[in-house]
């Protein structure tokens, strides 16, 4: 007997660990022989969905602003090697006040984003400083998912909530 599985379903959001970005400059990714790893200070790493992953970020305070680099990884047998391509940057507006996420304490939530590269649908809060905002991500092909952060200076913690559709 053969069964279907809906997804329709509701998706929970799943946390990354909490991480203090201090990179003030974009990595250069390249072609590696192991599985994508999370690179100190800058991101984290993620299983892909069969569609799109839905992406909510807080930051530890009002300011540094961080800028955003989503990374696709893929397994290429014929070249033995992991290969990444960067499916999305942007930069962020965060919300113009404070909220506590019980398990990681006073955050600020990203409200809206701007788009440089790539094709992130963007999803602003109700006004460009109010919180809600998200951004959903096609993962399409990709194995692995690596969310990186920069900030202009100084540090800054990052949480992401990710959550597959």
């Amino acid at each position: 007997m053969s069964y279907v599985t809906l997804t329709t379903d509701t998706k929970n959001y799943h946390k990354s660990t909490t991480f203090a970005v201090t990179a003030t400059t974009a990595q250069a990714k390249s072609v590696v022989t192991t599985k994508p790893t999370p690179v100190a200070n800058r991101s984290t790493v993620l299983g892909a969905s069969y569609n799109y992953l839905k992406l909510k970020i807080y930051c530890s305070a009002s300011t540094p602003v961080p800028s955003v680099y989503i990374y696709g990884w893929n397994y290429c047998p014929e070249v033995n090697g992991w290969v990444p391509q960067l499916l999305y940057s942007g930069t962020v507006t965060l919300a113009s006040s404070s909220q506590t996420l019980p398990s990681v304490g006073t955050v600020w939530e990203v409200a809206a984003h701007t788009k440089v590269t790539g094709d992130g649908k963007l999803f602003d809060g109700s006004s460009s400083t109010s919180n809600g905002g998200f951004l959903l991500i096609d993962t399409l092909g990709c194995e692995y998912i690596e969310p990186s952060f920069t900030v202009p200076t100084g540090s800054q913690n990052i949480t992401v909530l990710a959550a597959g559709l």
